[in-house]
C-alpha cells in the first residue's frame, strides 16, 4: 500500500497564510495531512484539530486520578446490557476514528464565516461546557441521576456530533448519532432506572 501525501492547493495556501500571521504552534495546529483520497472532498489523514477535540474532551477522565472522587458510580456501572454496552463501544471508537482520521479539503481550518459554522462551533463549546460542569458536579459528591445522563451520556455524543456538522464531516455525524443513542440509553438504563 502506498501512501500519498498531499495537501490541497487550497490547504496549502491556508498553511502558508497561518505560516506568515500566526506563530509555530498555531501552524501545527491547524495542519490536516491528507494521504489518500476517499469520496467527494473527503480524505483519509490527520487532523490535528480533530485530535485536540477529542483530547480537550478527555481532560475529566485524564484527572480523575488526581481528584480520587470518593464514590464513583461511572466506572462501577453494574445495570449494563452487553450488546448496548458492545454497540456503544464500537460507535464511539468509529466517532472518535473519524473525527481524528476523515479531513476535508474544502472546509476552512477553524472556520467561523458562516452562520452554521458560528452556531454548530457554539454549540460544540456548550456542550464541552456542560460535560466539564456535570464533571465537576460529580467530582463534588452532586451524583445525581439525570445529571450524570444529561452532562456525561448525552453532552459528549453531541459535543461530537456538533463538532462534525461544524466541520462539514458527515460521516462523523452519523456514527455521533447513533453513538448518542445507545450511549444515552445506557446511562438512563444505569443512573435513571435503577
Amino acid at each position: 500500500m502506498r501512501f500519498k501525501f498531499q495537501f490541497s492547493e487550497k490547504r496549502e495556501k491556508d498553511i502558508k497564510s497561518i505560516n506568515r500571521n500566526f506563530s509555530w504552534f498555531s501552524y501545527i495546529l491547524n495542519v490536516m495531512l491528507q494521504f489518500t483520497h476517499l469520496f467527494k472532498n473527503y480524505y483519509l489523514g490527520v487532523s490535528v484539530i480533530g485530535i485536540i477535540a477529542f483530547m480537550i474532551q478527555e481532560i475529566p477522565y485524564i484527572i480523575m486520578p488526581l481528584v480520587k472522587p470518593v464514590h464513583n458510580p461511572i466506572m462501577n456501572m453494574q445495570n449494563e446490557i452487553e450488546w448496548i454496552v458492545t454497540i456503544q463501544n464500537i460507535l464511539g471508537v468509529l466517532t472518535i476514528a473519524l473525527l481524528m482520521l476523515i479531513v476535508r479539503d474544502d472546509v476552512g481550518l477553524f472556520s467561523l464565516k458562516t452562520t452554521k459554522e458560528k452556531n454548530f462551533f457554539a454549540l460544540t463549546v456548550l456542550m464541552l461546557l456542560i460535560n466539564f460542569i456535570g464533571w465537576t458536579a460529580y467530582y463534588l459528591g452532586y451524583q445525581y441521576g439525570w445529571l450524570i445522563v444529561i452532562s456525561q451520556f448525552m453532552a459528549v455524543p453531541l459535543y461530537y456530533l456538533f463538532y462534525g456538522v461544524w466541520k462539514s464531516n458527515y460521516p462523523m455525524v452519523g456514527t455521533a448519532a447513533l453513538f448518542l443513542i445507545f450511549h444515552t440509553m445506557n446511562g438512563f438504563m444505569n443512573f435513571v432506572t435503577q
